[in-house]
């Protein structure tokens, strides 16, 4: 049987990208760390130390680069000055030897910069449980640090080197004034909404410190990183990291503007999702709380059967509302009220006449719209899946054969 394989969406580069951040350079190489020989090793620098916020992984088996991220973090109270990343191994369940190895990545780099190594952070991704070619990852690093530039390419040769099984780069950015903001990330597969889901860096130069970017970024990866959903499965490497150069300053609306960057991102890794053809933006209502409302998002994104049929573009209402049924929370089912695309499928606990034809038609788009509303309180929450359809199964099943 021949697997359809869905067009590779294709967006223009956007105008900004982590380069276009004042006092920020970076580079990305070919290490031969991958077996097909695309770039893989990373490196953003700062010409002094940044102001960082970290979001991780909650995965119990986090990635050695992730422990030591985190520590170093700790002990420097978010001043950063290098991010050294590497794809195509995650340097995750490799034990002590994976640990050595990702303390030296950041002991190369900060040698090379000029830092005490509690200012560089460290990132892998890739497959776990295999050790770094580290005689690769050496001559990674010091080739990345040789091509070290602010033009906007190199930005792009970052976001290049960290990619995976990701069918297209992802990147947004915006100026506001003299500010500019601007991100890239990875990510396709192994997405759930429990932080970070994937490697994610959004820079900005605003002047602001550590306690108000931490304040920020939790905002921020609420609508962004953690509303975002593939396959329910997090992963061991997962990290989404806030930085500011703090050349600038701060405009009043500065965290308004940064949001949507980080938003874009999110939808784009949705968009990826290893065969999708569509996001879907799940909308609840009227939960008797945010966070009940987030559980019945959730269970709505996580299933197949809800998946299959978006991907299909059959408005199966059936799927969506016993799924919310499914949350223990929910006390008042028969005044659930369900739109897909804006028309209303489903109230009062029955189905509402709808021209079929037409809502499977209004479904064939890349952005989709499943809206949820309940009478039990004023609990809402927003939450980005990508459909689920034969390529994910494909990619998957081969991806490490």
């Amino acid at each position: 049987m021949s697997i359809p394989v869905p067009p590779v969406p294709a967006f223009p580069p956007v105008p900004f990208t982590l380069t276009s951040v004042k006092g920020l350079r970076a580079a990305g190489v070919r290490a031969g760390i991958k077996p097909s020989g695309n770039p893989d090793v990373a490196l953003l620098v700062s010409d002094g130390p940044m102001t960082c916020a970290g979001l991780f992984t909650q995965n119990h088996f986090a990635a050695a680069p992730v422990l030591l991220s985190r520590r170093h973090l700790a002990a420097t109270g978010g001043l950063v000055r290098a991010v050294v990343v590497n794809s195509g191994n995650a340097n995750a369940c490799t034990g002590v030897q994976g640990e050595h190895d990702a303390l030296e990545m950041c002991q190369r780099v900060a040698a090379a910069v000029g830092c005490p190594v509690e200012q560089v952070l460290v990132c892998s991704t890739g497959v776990i449980g295999v050790k770094l070619p580290m005689e690769k990852v050496r001559a990674g690093i010091d080739a990345a640090i040789a091509a070290l530039s602010t033009d906007v390419e190199a930005g792009r040769q970052f976001l290049s080197a960290i990619m995976t099984t990701d069918a297209f780069p992802k990147e947004a950015g915006v100026r506001v004034g003299d500010a500019t903001m601007a991100g890239v990330c990875k990510g396709a597969g192994m997405i759930q909404p429990d932080m970070a889901t994937m490697l994610a860096f959004v820079a900005t130069d605003v002047d602001v410190g550590a306690d108000t970017l931490r304040a920020v970024m939790a905002r921020i990866a609420n609508t962004s990183f953690n509303a975002v959903h593939v396959d329910t499965h997090t992963s061991t490497n997962d990290t989404f990291l806030l930085l500011t150069t703090r050349k600038v300053p701060a405009p009043a609306d500065w965290e308004q503007r940064l949001e949507p960057v980080a938003r874009r991102l999110a939808w784009l890794i949705a968009r990826d999702g290893e065969g999708a053809t569509k996001v879907t933006t799940v909308r609840v209502l009227g939960a008797s709380s945010d966070a009940v409302a987030k559980r019945i998002a959730r269970h709505v994104a996580a299933s197949a059967l809800v998946r299959t049929a978006l991907f299909g573009n059959d408005p199966n209402w059936g799927r969506f509302v016993s799924q919310v049924g499914n949350v223990a929370e929910v006390k008042a089912p028969q005044k659930l009220l369900c739109r897909l695309q804006g028309i209303e499928v489903f109230r009062a606990g029955e189905p509402t006449p709808f021209d079929r034809a037409a809502a499977s038609k209004a479904m064939a788009r890349e952005d989709v719209s499943l809206e949820i509303v309940l009478d039990e309180g004023q609990g809402h929450a927003v939450l980005m899946t990508s459909d689920l359809g034969y390529r994910y199964v494909q990619v998957n099943a081969e991806y490490t054969t």
